[in-house]
C-alpha cells in the first residue's frame, strides 16, 4: 500500500470493506449499528509506515488466514488520540485511553474493539528493524502486546507521533529518516523503561513475599512438621515458586529451617534459665524428632557437640586476679 488511502462514504457495506483491506488483512464485526465514519491515511516516514486511522464503533479481527493472506509481520506501535479500544492479543488483554501507546505484533492474531468513535495512529516497524533496533537491546527478549500508560517518555512518542500526523507529508526525504531514526530510538528507550519498572515491581513483590515466608517460618520453625509443602501452602504460591525465590537467596527451605533450629537449640543450651532441661528436651522443643541425629547434626555445624557445649556453659568461671 503505498500513497494516502483515505475513505469516508455513506455506503456502510464499502466502509466495511474498506477497514478490512486498510493497514492490515482483517474481519470486521458491527456493533451496534453500520459505521458510517471511516478515514484511513498512509503518512510517508522512509524505512516505516504511519497510519492515521478515524473509525466508528466496530470490532477488528485479525485472523490467522489474514495474517496468511498479506503475511504481514510487523510489529505495531499505536497512540490513541481519540476514543478508547479494548485490546486482545495472545495472553494479553488491556483498555487503551487517549495519550496512552500500545505494542502489537501483526503476525499473531489480534482483536481490537473500538467502544466509540476514535482515532489512532499506528506506527509500523518492519519486523528485522524492530528485532535489530528494538528487541537486540532489551533484557527479555519474548515479545509480548502490551499497554505502557501516558507519562514521562511514552508522553514524549506519543507527542512525537500526534505532530506527524499533521507534519509528516511536509517533511523531506531526508528528514523523514531522521524522524525514523529518533522514533527507533525512543521506542527502545520507552520499553526498556517499562522493562526497568516492571523489574523493579516484581522485586518489590518478590520481596515483601519474601519477607513474610521468612515471618511464617520464624514462627513456626518448631514445627517438627514444618516442610516446604506446608510454608508454600501457607503463602499462597507453589512449591516450586517457593524454591525459586530461597535459591535466588542462596540457600534451600529445608537448609533454612534447619539452620534455624540449631541455632535455638544453641541459644537455649547456653541460656542458665534452661539448665533445668535435658538436652533431648531442647531438641524436641526446637522441632526436632530424633535425639542422635541431632547431636550429629549440632556437632557438624557448631563443632562441638550439645552436651558439651551445656558442660562448657554451666562450669563456673574462675574469678579474676
Amino acid at each position: 500500500m503505498t500513497g494516502e488511502h483515505s475513505r469516508s462514504d455513506n455506503n456502510s457495506d464499502q466502509l466495511q470493506e474498506s477497514v478490512e483491506h486498510a493497514h492490515v488483512e482483517v474481519a470486521t464485526e458491527i456493533r451496534d449499528k453500520p459505521i458510517e465514519n471511516f478515514i484511513c491515511r498512509e503518512l510517508p516516514l522512509a524505512k516505516l509506515e504511519l497510519f492515521d486511522i478515524h473509525i466508528d464503533p466496530i470490532a477488528i479481527h485479525r485472523r490467522s488466514e489474514d495474517i496468511d493472506k498479506d503475511a504481514n509481520v510487523d510489529y505495531l506501535l499505536a497512540t490513541q488520540l481519540q476514543g478508547s479500544v479494548l485490546i486482545n492479543q495472545g495472553d494479553s488483554e488491556f483498555t487503551q485511553h487517549p495519550g496512552d501507546l500500545a505494542i502489537m505484533y501483526a503476525g499473531q492474531p489480534y482483536t481490537i474493539v473500538h467502544t466509540q468513535e476514535s482515532r489512532r495512529l499506528i506506527l509500523h516497524i518492519p519486523q528485522d528493524i524492530y528485532r535489530e533496533r528494538i528487541l537486540a537491546h532489551l533484557q527479555d527478549r519474548e515479545f509480548r502486546s502490551r499497554l505502557l500508560p501516558g507519562g514521562g517518555l511514552v508522553s514524549v512518542l506519543h507527542s512525537l507521533l500526534e505532530s506527524l500526523a499533521t507534519e509528516a507529508e511536509n517533511l523531506s526525504m531526508k528528514d523523514q529518516y531522521t524522524v525514523a531514526e529518533s522514533l527507533l530510538e525512543l521506542t527502545a528507550a520507552v520499553l526498556r523503561s517499562e522493562a526497568d519498572q516492571e523489574y523493579e515491581l516484581q522485586h518489590a513483590r518478590q520481596s515483601a513475599l519474601f519477607r513474610r515466608i521468612l515471618e511464617f517460618m520464624e514462627s513456626n520453625f518448631t514445627d517438627c512438621e514444618l516442610t516446604p509443602e506446608k510454608v508454600a501452602a501457607a503463602n499462597g504460591i507453589s512449591v516450586r515458586y517457593l524454591h525459586s525465590l530461597f535459591n535466588q537467596a542462596g540457600i534451600t527451605v529445608s537448609k533454612w529451617i534447619w539452620e534455624r533450629r540449631l541455632k535455638a537449640c544453641r541459644e537455649d543450651l547456653l541460656d542458665p534459665n534452661m539448665s533445668h532441661m535435658r538436652v533431648s528436651q531442647i531438641a524436641f522443643q526446637r522441632g526436632f524428632n530424633d535425639p542422635a541425629h541431632f547431636s550429629r547434626a549440632f556437632k557438624s555445624r557448631f563443632d562441638i557437640s550439645p552436651s558439651k557445649l551445656r558442660q562448657v556453659a554451666t562450669e563456673p568461671q574462675p574469678e579474676a586476679g
